[in-house]
C-alpha cells in the first residue's frame, strides 16, 4: 500500500475561514493525502453536520471524520449510520468498545466508510498505560490491536513509536501525531518522523501543525511527501 496522509485541519472550529483556505490550495496539489476534521468542529453548533462535511467534500479528497466514538452498539450503530449516509471515508473508534463493536461496524459493509479501532493515543505514554490499563504502552498498544482487528476494524491507530509490536498484525495502521525533524512542539508523547513511520510500517500518517502552520503550507506539505517516499 502506498503511504498516504491525513492533513489535520484541527484548527477549523477557531479559523474556519483562513484553514479552508489553506486546504483548498493544498487540495489542488498532487499527492496521495486527504484531510481530518477533528471533533470540535464536526460539533460545530451553528451548523449542522451535513453541511460541514458537504463544505469539507468540496476539496474533492478523501475525508476522516475524527469522532473517536465508544458508547453502546445501538448508538455507535447511529453514529456510523449517519457518517456511512453522508460517504465519509474514514471514522475512528476506540478499541475499549470490545465486543460491542461487531455489529456496529458490520453496517459499513458494502459502503465507502472504513473504521479505524484506536488503540493508545500519542498524548499518553508508559505511566498512562501502567495506570489505567496495567499494560506497558507497547502491551496496550498490541492488546487493543488484537481486540480491534478482531472485532472487525478495517485499520487501528497507534503511537508510532509502538509499530514495531504490531508488525505481524495484517492491518492498516494510521500513525498521528507524526513530527518531521525539523519542527518541534510537545503536544504529542510519542511522536516519529514520517520517514520513521513509514520504514516501519505505517500506512497512513496524519500530520496538521508543520503544515498547516507552516508559513508556506504547499511547500511543508511537499516536503513531508518526499519524506514519505
Amino acid at each position: 500500500m502506498k503511504p498516504f496522509l491525513f492533513i489535520a485541519l484541527d484548527d477549523l472550529a477557531g479559523k474556519e475561514k483562513e484553514t479552508f483556505a489553506i486546504a483548498k490550495q493544498l487540495s489542488d496539489m498532487p499527492g496521495n493525502f486527504g484531510f481530518k476534521l477533528n471533533l470540535d468542529y464536526l460539533l460545530n453548533r451553528a451548523k449542522s453536520l451535513e453541511t460541514i462535511i458537504s463544505k469539507a467534500q468540496t476539496l474533492k479528497r478523501p475525508i476522516f471524520a475524527d469522532i473517536k466514538m465508544w458508547n453502546g452498539t445501538r448508538t455507535m450503530k447511529s453514529v456510523f449510520q449517519t457518517f456511512i449516509d453522508l460517504e465519509v471515508e474514514y471514522i475512528n473508534v476506540y478499541a475499549l468498545a470490545g465486543n460491542l463493536l461487531p455489529k456496529a461496524i458490520e453496517i459499513t459493509k458494502g459502503t465507502k466508510t472504513k473504521v479505524f479501532g484506536i488503540t493508545v493515543l500519542t498524548h499518553f505514554d508508559n505511566g498512562y498505560c501502567l495506570e489505567n490499563f496495567r499494560r506497558t504502552l507497547p502491551e496496550a498498544v498490541r492488546y487493543f490491536s488484537k481486540v480491534a482487528v478482531e472485532y472487525g476494524c478495517h485499520g487501528v491507530i497507534l503511537p508510532g513509536t509502538t509499530l514495531s509490536v504490531v508488525k505481524d498484525i495484517i492491518t492498516i495502521k494510521v500513525v498521528p501525531g507524526v513530527r518531521p525533524e525539523w519542527y518541534k512542539d510537545d503536544r504529542h508523547e510519542e511522536e516519529v518522523t514520517p520517514k520513521y513511520a513509514v520504514e516501519n510500517g505505517a500506512d497512513f500518517l496524519v500530520i496538521g501543525s508543520p503544515i498547516m502552520k507552516s508559513v508556506a503550507p504547499a511547500s511543508a506539505l511537499e516536503k513531508i511527501l518526499s519524506e514519505m517516499k
